[in-house]
């Protein structure tokens, strides 16, 4: 076993090598005052050792949510006006909330200022709603909306301690009391079990210690079937949410300002294989096939069993990709409605005349869309040029009309390929119908 060396038996063999070193070679050997490192010293050293900034792993931010919502269900139109006889519902939600430490964004994080990347569960309570028509001998039911859903929110301005942005959502909801002709018949606002819920808000936060915030929110919720089943009136409602947010893992002290504004030189980026960005313009093609319960045959049987009618539908848009998340354009939108006969047949049945008809529904419509690595957001403001679909149409709906898609392009083809889904409304609240589309980006 070795001897363990005392610093003054090191300073006398650090000597007598500078000694035999000057006998040696005639030359003065300069002692090093410097005291000999061991192992132990060694090992302390190391573990003691500053790690380069670059290549340190910052760890992402991780948070838990939960939050209150008093929500003010809209009542317009005459349809919903006859049945709805209270407006106030509760909302409870409870979400997981994951954004990348500065140091780890992509270029598309820091062109839409790491956006916090959400997933959560949220209960409607729309159970003390009171939906009856005058005539009617008992009341009527929405129930409990369940939904789990999917978000981001996009933070558009801060400070040490706060900040306000958007908050976007889009998920799946289970309604526990949707319309049934025998026991909740005038429950015309949801009409099947499952419907598609999209949230709309702005938040402000506050950080109140390291790892607590509190939030207040203003969010707008809608829920549709998509007119995948009829009735479809749909659920919209605005309020405040009060909300308590805890940092599983906080923010870093690297977590910085100053890393949001570093640009990667062009050199690193084609080494680390992202992708530069440049300005271009492009086809949006989109074909898709369209999905709705008529509204027409509802009318007439008052049945919660409606077919759903197929058609297929075509998109094309000129877009400048001015900016790496964002592009704008213009579309022309075709559709063949098939399905205009079937209403003509149901329109004779309920005495409407003097309509006319066609399969033909063609619009020009304003584009925009938002990109997110493989995801895109796009949507659309249009005008109908053609479109004769008989009573319900004309009576119901606008000439405008409005699209939102959520896609995800595959990344094996360049981005170019992508596939997804569209929904289509009319005044920003009757949904038209669900479409499930696939499209390529020609010169992209």
């Amino acid at each position: 076993m070795a001897e363990r060396l005392t610093p003054t038996k090191n300073a006398l063999k650090r000597l007598t090598t500078v000694i035999l070193l000057m006998l040696a070679t005639g030359q003065p050997v300069a002692a090093s005052t410097e005291p000999e490192t061991t192992e132990a010293d060694s090992l302390m050293v190391n573990s003691s050792e500053t790690v380069p900034r670059e290549e340190r792993k910052i760890p992402d931010i991780w948070s838990i949510q939960a939050g209150a919502t008093a929500s003010y269900m809209i009542h317009a139109g005459p349809d919903i006006q006859a049945i709805l006889h209270s407006f106030w519902a509760s909302h409870y939600d409870i979400r997981l909330k994951w954004r990348q430490a500065k140091e780890n964004t992509s270029p598309y994080d820091r062109a839409l200022n790491r956006p916090i990347i959400q997933g959560g569960l949220l209960l409607g309570d729309f159970s003390r709603t009171k939906v009856y028509r005058e005539e009617s001998a008992y009341h009527s039911t929405i129930g409990r909306m369940w939904t789990l859903y999917g978000g981001m929110q996009l933070e558009l301005a801060a400070g040490d301690r706060w900040s306000v942005g958007a908050d976007l959502q889009n998920g799946i909801s289970y309604c526990t009391d949707p319309y049934n002709e025998h026991d909740n018949a005038d429950n015309n606002i949801i009409g099947s079990h499952f419907s598609l819920y999209v949230n709309l808000g702005l938040y402000a936060r506050y950080r109140m210690t390291r790892r607590w915030h509190i939030a207040l929110n203003i969010d707008f919720k809608h829920y549709s079937n998509g007119s995948l089943d009829r009735p479809n009136l749909g659920i919209n409602a605005i309020g405040p949410t009060l909300a308590l947010q805890y940092d599983i893992q906080p923010p870093t002290t690297d977590d910085n300002p100053d890393q949001e504004k570093r640009i990667i030189p062009a050199a690193q980026c084609q080494s680390t294989g992202q992708k530069l960005f440049n300005k271009k313009i492009y086809t949006d093609f989109m074909a898709g096939l369209g999905m709705k319960a008529l509204i027409d045959g509802f009318n007439v049987h008052h049945s919660s069993h409606n077919p759903v009618y197929g058609f297929p539908t075509v998109m094309i848009a000129p877009m400048y990709h001015y900016h790496l998340a964002h592009a704008t354009g213009i579309g022309i939108d075709y559709t063949y409605a098939d399905y205009v006969y079937k209403i003509k047949e149901y329109d004779r049945i309920l005495g409407f005349s003097n309509y006319d008809y066609s399969p033909h529904i063609l619009g020009l419509s304003l584009r925009h869309e938002v990109f997110y690595r493989s995801f895109s957001l796009n949507v659309g403001l249009g005008y109908c040029l053609i479109k004769k679909t008989g009573h319900s149409a004309d009576t119901n709906e606008s000439k405008a009309y409005q699209h939102v898609a959520l896609r995800y392009s595959l990344p094996f083809t360049g981005s170019r390929f992508y596939l997804g889904y569209n929904v289509k409304a009319y005044r920003f609240q009757k949904v038209d119908c669900i479409q499930l589309i696939a499209g390529y980006r020609i010169g992209w």
